[in-house]
């Protein structure tokens, strides 16, 4: 193996592990939540990660932003922000392996919005890997007489607030300091927990710092939120978009993976099946267009 392909798995394996961080928080989240109410936890696990951010990004690289900059990362910070409330709501109320897998659904979303969004037509195969995670969804959530589980509902409104995160860091950020402009993101994040928090739930701090709390800030704010931007911010570049963009499909697989170790959760068949469609249909949506710019790059040779 060449120099050149070490960097490259190097930085391919660094965004894995990113993966794997998100793929556990969904159970350990789940828990966490249980002991203090939703806002309460997502505003001390976004300061403590907007800490560990301003650090990492340096005092000049925040400076560097102007007004526009900050305009957008609070923008997108909101938009982040309503993504995580709505997983974390729907949390609640169904299991870490559903959430996910639904959360994944992002991903086939982001072709579909932007073509109105930013007047780029879905391509053949994202149209096909929308229907293989509409397939996987169906079947994920499948009872008799089908209906989808609420908390399943939030997750599925979370993915559409993901899909718009990704649309927007695409569309507007090109010329900004990524650390910067992430922790402008994740600061908002923490200010708008703190002010739903205030002003809707009893208590807006952990009331006993137990181990298993400890460990859930731990996970999510240092090596989630902290670590996985400072690795996406590090490493994504050394490597194709479309390459991270599957490695980042391995989400819901961790996900699912922890659930079962770590929640004791129980799939039937049919839900494993949906739950493949969805990342089926994550991986074609992503590798598509790749592999038809490469056959005709072929064909003209």
């Amino acid at each position: 193996m060449d120099q050149k392909n070490k960097r490259q798995f190097h930085a391919e394996f660094m965004l894995a592990t990113v993966t794997l961080f998100w793929g556990a928080t969904f159970p350990i989240v789940k828990d966490a939540i249980n002991e203090m109410p939703v806002m309460a936890f997502l505003w001390v696990r976004f300061a403590m990660a907007a800490l560990l951010l301003a650090f990492i990004a340096g005092r000049s690289r925040i400076a560097s932003l102007d007004r526009r900059g900050w305009r957008l990362g609070i923008l997108l910070g909101t938009l982040l922000f309503a993504s995580y409330l709505f997983q974390t709501f729907g949390l609640e109320r169904t299991s870490s392996a559903n959430a996910g897998f639904l959360t994944g659904l992002g991903v086939v979303w982001v072709p579909l919005m932007a073509g109105p969004i930013l007047k780029k037509p879905a391509a053949f195969g994202s149209k096909i890997g929308v229907g293989l995670a509409l397939l996987g969804l169906f079947l994920l959530t499948w009872h008799t007489p089908w209906t989808i589980n609420f908390g399943d509902l939030l997750v599925v409104i979370c993915s559409v607030f993901v899909a718009l995160h990704i649309i927007g860091l695409d569309a507007f950020t090109k010329g900004y300091d990524a650390r910067a402009l992430t922790f402008v993101q994740i600061a908002t994040m923490a200010v708008l927990g703190c002010i739903g928090s205030l002003a809707f739930e009893p208590t807006s701090w952990p009331q006993q710092w137990t181990s298993s709390l400890i460990f859930a800030f731990v996970i999510t704010a240092v090596f989630a939120t902290a670590y996985a931007f400072w690795a996406m911010t590090t490493f994504q570049n050394r490597t194709t978009p479309t390459r991270a963009a599957l490695i980042y499909t391995l989400e819901p697989v961790f996900a699912a993976i922890f659930s079962v170790w770590l929640a004791g959760d129980r799939l039937t068949s049919l839900g494993w099946f949906g739950g493949a469609m969805i990342v089926v249909g994550m991986v074609v949506a992503e590798a598509w267009p790749f592999l038809a710019q490469k056959a005709a790059r072929a064909r003209q040779l």
